[in-house]
């Protein structure tokens, strides 16, 4: 082996060990930073839950009778609660997916009434407040569906939050309909026009985190990129189209249990 030869070899070997050496530190970083963020959503749920147990005791009166003036305001809470309770949930399922890598999403049937009746209790008295015309739309004939049943619920409900921020006239409406999958909830609004692809472009899992040239933000939570992967974990998906004059419609997509599944 000539000289220049053996110092292309060895120039290779050596690149290969530091680029090793590097992956194993930054893979290493990564679970660091993926236990650290999984101790501090465990760590945010408890101070969440006992102000929500606390709005709850409040709203039924367990502690005497609430002045109505007050009425209001308790049930506002009890909504920002609800929300935040859901958005730790969001960020832990990002961190399980993007950091661990690991995320498990449970399984067991519920009627499309128990999802949407679980998802309403956070928004449905805010969209009364907030003075927004909603109306719900449900067939009959939907099966049973195979779903996680806390993340089921709080798809649907960011989407609702989703549709209540982005609003700009007219009601929302949430029509849940039989499909080949198993069940469709759409949720429909009038919202601003979009640029050519950017309906497509929000689905990124990142997309909360992209650039903008303005200072408006494009989406809630963490966004409709993290609400479809989590359904597409549990057999379901997210589609979210734009017309030209703003008309919105994002559905969520449950699937049906397997013993109930359309034919």
């Amino acid at each position: 082996m000539t000289a220049a030869a053996a110092f292309c070899a060895g120039a290779a070997i050596g690149g290969a060990a530091g680029g090793t050496v590097v992956c194993l530190y930054l893979r290493r970083r990564q679970r660091l930073f993926g236990r650290l963020l999984s101790f501090a959503m465990h760590e945010l749920n408890t101070p969440v839950t006992a102000v929500n147990m606390t709005v709850l005791n409040l709203l039924s009166e367990v502690f005497g009778e609430l002045p109505a003036p007050l009425k209001p305001w308790i049930e506002m809470t009890r909504e920002q609660v609800g929300r935040l309770n859901g958005l730790v949930g969001e960020i832990r399922d990002f961190v399980h997916i993007e950091l661990h890598q690991d995320l498990r999403v449970g399984g067991a049937t519920m009627t499309a009434q128990e999802i949407l009746d679980e998802a309403l209790v956070s928004i449905k008295r805010g969209m009364e407040q907030a003075g927004v015309e909603f109306k719900v739309e449900t067939a009959k004939n939907i099966p049973g569906l195979r779903v996680d049943p806390d993340r089921a619920a709080r798809c649907l409900s960011s989407v609702l939050f989703h549709a209540r921020k982005f609003r700009t006239s007219g009601p929302i409406t949430l029509s849940v309909t039989r499909v080949p999958s198993g069940a469709a909830f759409a949720v429909s609004y009038t919202g601003p026009r979009l640029k050519p692809g950017a309906a497509e472009e929000s689905l990124d899992l990142y997309y909360p985190a992209l650039h903008r040239n303005d200072q408006i933000l494009g989406a809630t939570g963490l966004g409709l990129g993290l609400i479809r992967r989590v359904l597409q974990l549990n057999g379901g998906d997210l589609e979210y189209r734009v017309d030209d004059e703003g008309r919105a419609t994002v559905t969520v997509e449950l699937a049906a249990a397997q013993a109930e599944a359309v034919q």
